[in-house]
């Protein structure tokens, strides 16, 4: 049963209700959860960036395997993270992020 039963208005115009749900969708949240962490002052994490991602698990293997593998294919695959990592930020810090992550 849920136990959130009593209800606030608030009135907002059209700009600022779609400003609330754009940083609600990046967070990951509804409205209602991205509003009452904000007025909690709770922290809100935005969704991680897929690409990012992607090379955060690539570095936990190389971790969880680093006594396994040899130092030469180490190397090759950090080369290719960081390769991976640097076409992601340039990408981003030259404008063309679309805002979707």
């Amino acid at each position: 049963m849920r136990n959130r039963t009593t209800g606030i208005n608030v009135r907002v115009n059209e700009n600022e209700k779609k400003k609330l749900q754009k940083n609600a969708k990046k967070s990951g949240l509804s409205l209602s959860a991205y509003l009452r962490k904000t007025g909690l002052k709770q922290e809100i994490y935005p969704i991680p960036n897929k690409d990012f991602y992607k090379i955060y698990l690539d570095i936990c293997k190389i971790k969880d395997n680093i006594y396994k593998v040899e130092l030469e294919k180490i190397e090759q695959c950090l080369a290719i993270i960081e390769k991976n990592f640097l076409e992601i930020y340039n990408s981003k810090s030259n404008g063309d992020d679309n805002g979707d992550d």
